[in-house]
């Protein structure tokens, strides 16, 4: 059986969305498409059937015709939400005018007829409504105005200029994000890696670590179970920080801190020095910024190696720098 969690909103008469639970036997569906139809004949909700509907399947952004194979891979749960919790209007379906008005920036470098093609074939919809960037800061112009801008350009060359300077002067590139943990099956994505086998010798069994992947296709899971401890998985994991725009780096890092905080983290495991000097360094006003007090220690994937080698000296470790201190090295 598959144990379906259906997101439920109606604009007209709900005032918070909520949650209703459906159970269907695996081998009666095999698409995205079975499984609402499949709903459908035993409740009425808001979908549209009968072509490409774009929705979120274990927080993962898609089309109903994506296989259930690459959704669910050994799971048995299934999450279906909206692409966009805050525009939903019925149930999955949302108001797409924001997506729609966006599209003016470009009017000048496209026909009426080209911009209603687009609309209509839903082009690049997936990709905007799938952005890291868009879910902190609606007035974000939107990755489908910088792959279409980057589309015209491809065409022709001559605009090139005039659309990259459109697409730097509404703060587009500086918060581009990356769409490849975002989308299912984004031909961009790497498959995630396993490290190789580390010598331990100390073991963090009774510890909760939740990991910061950003894009980095090695997953750090295999570590965390070799140290004994339970791993956090953040549905934050992957996002990708556009560390030049302070005030959205902030409040991405806040909700990363925050959720590996809620799920009981002992500490964050971080990729990079730059990750660090963001999650650690600058807590305060990610604090701040949140309006919640925080208090996380943070490591990154080498100081946390060395711990497992049974290496302690905070100044060997580079730890004498942090701003929150581990406990257990005190």
């Amino acid at each position: 059986m598959i144990n379906i969690q259906l997101f439920k909103f109606d604009s007209k008469t709900d005032y918070l969305p909520y949650y209703k639970n459906y159970s269907i036997k695996r081998d009666s569906v095999n698409t995205l498409n079975d499984v609402l139809k499949n709903i459908y004949s035993i409740e009425k909700f808001g979908f549209i059937e009968n072509e490409e509907f774009f929705l979120q399947a274990n927080n993962e952004f898609t089309s109903s015709k994506a296989s259930l194979n690459d959704i669910l891979n050994d799971s048995n749960e299934l999450l279906l939400q909206p692409l966009s919790i805050k525009r939903a209007i019925n149930d999955l379906i949302i108001d797409t005018k924001d997506y729609q008005a966006k599209l003016d920036l470009l009017d000048e470098y496209m026909s009426q007829e080209e911009k209603e093609t687009i609309i209509k074939n839903k082009s690049y919809m997936l990709e905007y409504y799938a952005s890291n960037t868009l879910h902190f800061h609606d007035d974000y112009i939107g990755e489908h105005v910088i792959l279409l801008g980057l589309d015209i350009v491809k065409k022709d060359s001559s605009l090139q200029n005039d659309i990259f300077a459109l697409l730097n002067s509404e703060d587009g590139l500086i918060n581009k994000s990356s769409l490849q943990y975002r989308i299912l099956n984004y031909p961009e994505k790497k498959e995630s890696k396993k490290n190789e086998p580390y010598e331990i010798t100390q073991s963090f069994e009774n510890f909760n670590i939740a990991v910061y992947d950003a894009l980095n296709p090695i997953s750090f899971e295999y570590v965390i179970e070799q140290s004994n401890a339970s791993y956090v998985d953040l549905i934050s994991k992957h996002f990708d920080i556009p560390f030049d725009a302070k005030k959205l780096s902030y409040l991405m890092a806040g909700t990363i801190l925050l959720e590996a905080l809620d799920n009981n983290a002992d500490f964050l495991i971080v990729n990079t020095g730059e990750d660090l000097s963001l999650f650690d360094a600058q807590q305060k006003q990610i604090e701040k910024t949140m309006g919640r007090e925080i208090n996380l220690p943070v490591l990154t994937r080498g100081q946390f190696i060395k711990l497992l080698s049974g290496e302690k000296d905070k100044n060997t470790l580079g730890l004498n720098n942090h701003k929150v201190k581990l406990p257990f090295l005190d």
